[in-house]
């Protein structure tokens, strides 16, 4: 219990730095101007609010893009994610918790988290029916190709905490071109479709991928409880 406790505490760590220094750029934005140009809400107070976003169940339902622009985007400290699920109007933004063998974590401001592999989804934790593991090798390949056929493996727990594995069997094709729009960030990619099935059901994730190859948007199954999530990277990569 105590190490779950702990592991909760330092995923706020990410958040609360976020927050912290944007709203010492927010007051030092301030400091100076004119009462009516001091009520306008600043890029740094946007982005504090969007970070209040939550991805747990119960939660009142707050899209942070509402409280988004560019100018906030490029003036957070540490890059930021944008994730929904739409099962349970759910929407947040997310900061990068840590890096381990290639597995990016991030977090949100209610201690959800989400593990990419190559910009594909491998773990989520505190969402309730969560995705323990997944093996996205071949898949990985397969999407940046756009094209392939492969086994893909999910692991769950049941209710005694045994692991359930359910495999697919995966093709994956082109669907055309999109550009993306994020705030202002026009991004040209190449949409693919992930089609995986087994006997008992048929799951369908898609990747928005830019020219280098990268992950800028996706929409990825976590499990039959959650549904999708949906992805956005919204700040600038090199």
């Amino acid at each position: 219990m105590g190490a779950v406790l702990e592991m909760r505490a330092k995923a706020f760590i990410p958040i609360c730095a976020m927050l912290i220094a944007l709203s010492t750029v927010s007051a030092c934005e301030k400091s100076g101007k004119d009462k009516a140009a001091a009520s306008d809400p600043s890029p740094a107070a946007l982005i504090v609010k969007a970070a209040f976003g939550a991805l747990k169940p119960g939660k009142p339902a707050v899209d942070p893009r509402k409280h988004l622009n560019r100018i906030a985007i490029d003036k957070s400290p540490t890059p930021v994610l944008f994730a929904g699920i739409e099962t349970r109007k759910a929407y947040a933004t997310l900061a990068p918790f840590g890096e381990n063998r290639g597995i990016v974590t991030w977090v949100s401001a209610d201690g959800i988290t989400l593990s990419f592999k190559n910009g594909l989804l491998v773990a989520t934790r505190g969402l309730g029916p969560d995705l323990m593991a997944a093996d996205v090798s071949d898949a990985a390949r397969a999407v940046r190709a756009g094209a392939g056929s492969y086994v893909r493996i999910y692991d769950y727990l049941d209710g005694e905490d045994h692991t359930i594995r359910r495999s697919y069997y995966c093709t994956v094709e082109n669907q055309g071109r999109e550009t993306l729009g994020l705030f202002g960030l026009n991004i040209a990619t190449r949409i693919v479709r992930e089609n995986c099935k087994n006997p008992q059901e048929t799951i369908s994730n898609t990747y928005w991928l830019s020219n280098q190859n990268v992950i800028w948007q996706s929409k990825q199954w976590v499990s039959a409880g959650i549904g999708y999530v949906f992805s956005q990277h919204l700040s600038r990569q090199n």
